[in-house]
């Protein structure tokens, strides 16, 4: 009863938000073997080994890392969320046109949320680091400049560019959504039902091709489950069953963190360099 009391302690909608981005969110490399076996990185048993090995490495290297340098390892985590999310949602332009609508994105989403909510997120912040959030939120105030400017980019470029109307249209869309809603149900809004959505479909659209459907599904319930049974572990282990709000957090958002490098070398990288290179 104290865990399930602990937990209704978060409050409801930050529950759901929670319960999307551990059911959706962590898994978000689920289709990751996959994709290897569609850039050859994986041919046989001993290169998926392999390949698990170092993904799992890399991810551990994260943990390490936050354990180390948690302020620093924060910082950083919300950045290449940033860029990731902005550079799977981005769709007009080139150049410095692009990176805008990268940054719009990507930035509405981490700064949108953290200005619209602070003291709450200042809370998940302090629960992730436990130290002074202030150095976080030096780094989140210089952010939020460039990501207004970057909005009002897109925005210049919609009354210009019919084709940019749907992009401002979302972010106007989306930005009001964070405004409302709890910050931990307006990220998870975002994360599962737009970014994840699109990365999925996305994804499936190029590795079809090349590996077979059952692989794929295969693939993705095997790193799925992993995750899912990874995160179980970790909360058992470390949770305090009379308060688990702090421990859900830690394990949710480090967890993300762990799991978004290795997903952000193999996707923004060795997947778009190759891509480049068949070009």
């Amino acid at each position: 009863m104290d865990l399930i009391a602990g937990l209704l302690d978060l409050g409801v909608w930050n529950l759901i938000g929670l319960a999307g981005i551990v059911m959706i969110g962590l898994p978000h490399g689920a289709l990751d073997g996959a994709v290897a076996m569609h850039l050859g990185l994986v041919e046989k048993f001993s290169t998926m080994a392999r390949f698990v090995i170092i993904y799992v490495g890399l991810a551990g290297l994260v943990v390490g890392a936050w354990m180390i340098a948690p302020s620093l390892s924060l910082i950083l985590f919300l950045v290449i969320s940033m860029l990731h999310f902005g550079a799977g949602d981005a769709k007009n332009g080139d150049g410095i046109l692009r990176f805008a609508e990268t940054l719009a994105h990507g930035g509405l989403a981490i700064v949108g949320i953290s200005q619209f909510h602070r003291s709450e997120v200042d809370e998940i912040f302090y629960y992730l680091i436990n130290q002074d959030t202030a150095i976080v939120w030096l780094v989140i105030n210089v952010l939020t400049v460039a990501v207004i400017v970057a909005v009002a980019a897109c925005i210049a470029q919609a009354v210009k560019d019919a084709k940019w109307s749907a992009t401002s249209l979302e972010l106007l869309i989306l930005g009001i959504v964070y405004a409302l809603v709890p910050p931990l149900l307006g990220f998870a809004i975002y994360f599962c039902l737009v970014h994840s959505a699109r990365h999925f479909k996305r994804i499936l659209s190029t590795i079809k091709a090349t590996v077979d459907l059952s692989n794929i599904k295969n693939q993705a319930i095997l790193f799925t489950t992993a995750s899912w049974i990874a995160a179980g572990i970790a909360f058992w282990m470390f949770a305090d069953f009379a308060e688990p709000g702090p421990t859900v957090m830690r394990i949710t958002f480090i967890g993300l963190a762990a799991l978004t490098v290795p997903h952000m070398v193999l996707i923004d990288g060795i997947m778009k360099s190759k891509q480049v290179a068949v070009v």
